[in-house]
């Protein structure tokens, strides 16, 4: 009984230590390696087609099966299910889509599981054919030259585009078999650029590509300040999501409309702010945001940051499909759901849909919110989805068709040689190529800041390959914030020796001239230490002698040996630019 006491508590501490070392990052890959068998479980392996959701009696979304199809070979390429099955399971999917009914290559956007039928008299649908098409696409690149690629390619050709414009220069929302078009139309800002830009990339029934142009002047906009952005009209985050998850904006500068992913951002930002404002809901005021189309304790509802539409639900897959655009938001979001695993974690990850105001949660997972989970958990940690999707010929074409500029490093950035020494006379240990830094790094604010008055992500560089952006401002009267990096894994108690060191070395750019800024080295126990600096508009070798280094008054001095942050400050006091971006490359220490 003693030996089984003491291997019993043996396990216990072993699961104590477990639990504390969890991060955002090991939930986050358990909930996408979750989620991914969703689309191997719910469906029917003799067709491919996918539940819209887990109930026994539900008919399947042919967006849930695009959704499927990319996931399946995420899941693939990580060996959480043999490659081979997975090409069997696409192939026999998409053999089963070539034979089925169509309207001009579109498909009815939900289906009988088992005969293939149209189900609950729904529509033709050209946003959910699109959902669909993408995935086929998307697992054709993944599996080239084979006879997957073969269907995918000539399911896309068969779609004609032209005919869902119904001789106009959008596309027509519906088509029934009973009455025809809807004549109501894909007019606005929407979740429709992926589908825009296959309609006029397609080789066979393209659109005009300046039927994109026709598009985007029927955009409005909301928000204010930093925060203003092509919205939709109920503000649903599903629709700044759903694009993203497959064309990579980043680079992307449409005349008119500017950046679609800067754009996103700003929107999902705007959501979080406005579930900061409601904190009379406990939801928000527990921290929570994620405001989009999901199950709620009145039935399914098209939820958004707009007065009116709100009761304290919110949609775990919008904080978490939310994290390439807004990283450190959506990793305390999802640290803060994981203390309410019991209630809200399940088997194929988080659950749907949530309402602490009503002591509710949703009992249904719905295929296309899993699917934009786990996509877009992808692309954040290895950009898998944008790489495979973005080399479609067909995709390529439509781009290049529409003509947005293509940010590329200016003038002044390419002057600087990206350092090639890897000797011990610099020592290079943050060079960016990781999605969250090697270690892990964030963003804090204090004072009068707010979270929308500074982020940072990681961002691709001609010069450097890879870089640091931090956005800030400073502008409110006492308001401060900043950034930080790990210069060690400190979820291991690590620290990085810098005691051969003499200086810290790192390159910096800004959006403006003049631009001055504190940093800051850390050890453990308080030691913190600071040093001002300045750059302009091109790329700078910034070099800190520790000996320059002053250690504030309050706090102990750094142990140069046992470093584990670096930070950057931003003050209003003593900024001479109070609002503004800099970029970071290649942070190390030299001798």
């Amino acid at each position: 009984m003693k030996k089984f006491f003491l291997l019993f508590l043996a396990f216990l501490l072993i699961g104590g230590i477990a639990m504390a070392q969890e991060n955002a990052d090991e939930i986050l890959a358990k909930n996408e390696r979750d989620a991914v068998f969703y689309f191997w479980n719910e469906v029917n392996p003799s067709n491919g087609l996918v539940r819209d959701r887990t109930t026994w009696d539900s008919p399947s979304s042919i967006a849930a099966v695009g959704f499927g199809l990319t996931s399946l070979c995420i899941a693939a390429d990580h060996g959480w299910i043999p490659k081979q099955d997975v090409y069997d399971r696409i192939l026999t999917t998409l053999e089963y889509f070539k034979n089925l009914p169509n309207e001009h290559g579109f498909y009815y956007h939900f289906l009988n599981l088992w005969t293939g039928q149209r189900a609950n008299g729904s529509e033709v649908s050209p946003i959910d054919t699109t959902l669909f098409i993408a995935g086929a696409l998307f697992a054709g690149q993944y599996f080239p030259g084979t006879e997957v690629q073969k269907l995918a390619d000539e399911l896309y050709e068969r779609i004609d585009w032209k005919w869902m414009t119904n001789n106009t220069a959008y596309l027509d929302m519906a088509w029934y078999p009973e009455s025809g078009f809807s004549k109501s139309y894909w007019i606005g800002y929407s979740e429709a650029a992926l589908m825009y830009i296959l309609a006029i990339g397609s080789p066979t029934h393209p659109i005009p590509s300046e039927d994109w142009g026709y598009w985007i002047v029927t955009w409005s906009q909301n928000g204010s300040g930093d925060l203003k952005h092509w919205a939709t009209p109920d503000e649903s985050m599903f629709t700044y999501l759903y694009s993203q998850a497959y064309i990579d904006f980043k680079d992307l500068n449409f005349k008119y409309v500017g950046n679609l992913w800067d754009n996103s951002k700003k929107a999902i930002e705007y959501d979080m702010q406005f579930a900061n404002e409601n904190s009379q809901y406990k939801t928000f005021k527990e921290g929570f945001w994620g405001l989009s189309a999901c199950d709620g304790p009145n039935g399914y509802q098209a939820y958004g940051a707009i007065n009116g539409g709100v009761d304290g639900t919110v949609a775990p897959y919008a904080m978490i499909g939310a994290l390439p655009l807004t990283p450190n938001r959506s990793k305390v979001a999802v640290l803060k759901m994981w203390t309410l695993k019991n209630e809200l974690y399940g088997r194929y990850g988080f659950v749907d849909a949530f309402n602490l105001d009503q002591n509710w949660r949703d009992f249904d997972y719905i295929g296309i919110d899993v699917g934009i989970e786990v996509l877009m958990t992808e692309n954040y940690y290895t950009g898998m989805v944008w790489k495979y999707f973005m080399q479609v010929p067909f995709v390529q074409k439509a781009i290049e068709l529409i003509g947005p500029k293509i940010t590329k490093p200016s003038s002044s950035t390419t002057a600087v040689q990206k350092p090639q020494n890897k000797t011990t006379s610099y020592t290079i240990i943050e060079n960016f190529s990781s999605p969250y830094g090697r270690y892990g790094l964030g963003v804090w604010t204090g004072g009068t800041s707010s979270p929308s008055d500074v982020n940072a992500d990681i961002v691709s560089d001609g010069t450097f390959g890879h870089t640091w952006k931090i956005n800030y401002n400073v502008q409110k009267s006492g308001s401060y914030n900043g950034t930080w990096i790990d210069l060690a894994n400190t979820n291991l108690n690590q620290t990085f020796d810098a005691s051969g060191y003499s200086s810290l070395v790192f390159y910096a750019r800004g959006s403006s001239q003049n631009m001055n800024f504190k940093i800051e080295l850390k050890s453990p126990n308080n030691g913190v230490e600071y040093y001002y600096t300045t750059i302009g508009t091109e790329w700078t070798k910034v070099v800190v002698p520790f000996d320059k280094m002053s250690a504030y008054s309050w706090t102990k001095p750094v142990d140069f040996s046992k470093l584990i942050q670096m930070t950057f400050v931003f003050e209003n006091n003593v900024d001479n630019v109070k609002d503004g971006t800099i970029y970071v490359a290649d942070i190390g220490f030299a001798r």
